[in-house]
C-alpha cells in the first residue's frame, strides 16, 4: 500500500489531541507533537509520529509523568542542572536549553545536564532553540544500548547522538543533527512496521553478520567504525558521567522495561556569540560560507554541495506543501492509538 500525505496542521493536532486525552497539560502536549512533527516535516520520520504509540504506552502506565515536576538548579555561573521528574524527554531537554540560553546571556555561556529524562526524540529541535535565540547551540543526548561498538559482539552503547546549530543572517541556519550509528534505531522500527528491507550495512544479526532483515537485526553499527564509536563514548560522559545516571548496558530500555522509569540524561550547551564577535559579523560570515558552498561545481549535476541540515529544510518545504507521507504500518498504530483513547482518526 502507497504511503497517505497528510497535513502537517493536521497532523501536529491530532498528536496535541492524543495527548490531551492522556492528561498531557495543552502547552506540553503542544510542544511535544509539533517537536514530532518537526521531524516527520524534515524527513526524520523515525522519530517523528512513529514515536507516539509508545510515548502513550508509558505516559498511560506512568513510567513517564504526564504531569512532572521538572526543577532547575543553577549550580554556578554558567552551569546548570534539570531534574526531569521522570517526564517526556522533548519537554525537559527543551527546559535545559531554555536554561542554557539564560546563563548564556548572563556569562557568555550555559551549560546545562538534564537527568531523570527520558526519549527526547531529534536533537535538532533543541539546537535550533538556540540559533533561532541568535546563540550557537549543541546538544547531545544518550540512549539505551543498540550499538555494537568496534571489538565487541553484542550492544553496548546507544545510538548517542549529537546536534549543532550556528545561526545565519539571511540565509537559514547551519544544523548537524547526526546519530554515531550508521542510522539511528528509529529507522529500523520504521522498517518493522512497514515489513521493508534495509541496507546491508545498518546493522548485524545475533550472529554478529550484516543483515537486510529488520527483524533479525540486535545492533547497529558505529559510523566510520572505532571513529563513530568513540564519539559516542564521548556523548556518554557528557550526558551520563556528568548527569550522574547509568550508563551503556547498566540503562533501562526503552522498549524492553516499559514498566520502568528511563532516567536518561542530556546535555545542552549555548553559546553568546557576541562574547567572541560582533554578531552580525558572524551571521554574515555564516552566510558567506553557505553561499561559497553553493556556488561550487557540483560532481554530481543530482546532488548539488549543500550545508548541514540544508536537505532537511527543503524537504520540510516540500512537505509543507504536498504533506507528510505516513506508511501504512504507521497510520495505521495511530488510528489504533486513536480508537483506544477515543479521539478522532486520521
Amino acid at each position: 500500500m502507497p504511503d497517505t500525505l497528510i497535513n502537517h496542521k493536521k497532523l501536529t493536532d491530532f498528536t496535541v489531541r492524543c495527548l490531551a486525552k492522556i492528561g498531557m497539560p495543552q502547552d506540553d502536549a503542544q510542544l511535544l507533537a509539533e517537536s514530532l512533527v518537526a521531524s516527520n516535516l524534515r524527513g526524520i520520520d523515525s522519530h517523528g509520529v512513529v514515536r507516539l504509540p509508545h510515548y502513550a504506552t508509558r505516559l498511560r502506565n506512568g513510567s513517564i509523568k504526564v504531569k512532572p515536576t521538572i526543577a532547575y538548579v543553577k549550580t554556578g555561573p554558567c552551569t546548570g542542572i534539570v531534574d526531569g521528574g521522570a517526564g517526556m524527554g522533548q519537554l525537559v531537554a527543551a527546559r535545559a536549553m531554555r536554561e542554557a540560553l539564560a546563563l548564556a546571556k548572563e556569562a557568555g555561556i550555559g551549560a546545562v545536564v538534564a537527568r531523570n529524562s527520558s526519549h527526547c526524540g531529534a536533537l535538532a529541535y533543541f539546537a535550533q532553540m538556540a540559533s533561532d535565540a541568535g546563540m550557537v547551540g549543541i546538544a547531545m543526548t544518550h540512549a539505551d544500548p543498540i550499538m555494537v561498538p568496534t571489538g565487541m559482539k553484542r550492544p553496548f552503547l546507544g545510538s548517542n547522538p549529537m546536534a549543532f546549530a550556528a545561526p545565519g543572517k539571511d540565509e537559514p541556519p547551519i544544523l548537524l543533527d547526526m546519530a554515531t550509528t550508521n542510522v539511528p534505531l528509529g529507522k529500523i522500527i520504521v522498517a518493522r512496521q512497514e515489513n521493508k528491507p534495509i541496507p546491508g550495512d545498518w546493522g548485524v544479526d545475533k550472529d554478529g553478520k550484516p543483515t537486510t532483515d529488520p527483524h533479525a537485526l540486535i545492533g547497529l553499527v558505529p559510523f566510520a567504525g572505532p571513529k563513530g564509536y568513540a564519539v559516542a563514548v564521548m556523548i556518554e560522559v557528557f550526558c551520563a558521567m556528568l548527569g550522574n545516571v547509568p550508563f551503556g548496558p547498566h540503562m533501562c530500555g526503552m522498549y524492553a522495561e516499559l514498566q520502568k522509569p528511563r532516567n536518561l540524561g542530556h546535555f545542552m550547551l549555548a553559546i553568546d556569540i557576541a562574547r567572541f564577535v560582533k554578531v552580525d559579523e558572524f551571521r554574515a560570515r555564516v552566510d558567506a560560507f553557505t553561499r561559497e558552498v553553493h556556488a561550487e561545481a557540483p560532481a554530481d549535476p543530482s546532488r548539488p554541495p549543500l550545508v548541514p541540515g540544508e536537505p532537511e529544510r527543503l524537504r520540510s518545504e516540500a512537505r509543507k506543501k504536498e504533506g507528510i507521507p505516513i506508511g501504512p504500518g504507521v497510520l495505521d498504530d495511530l488510528n489504533k492509538l486513536a480508537k483506544e483513547l477515543g479521539v478522532e482518526g486520521i
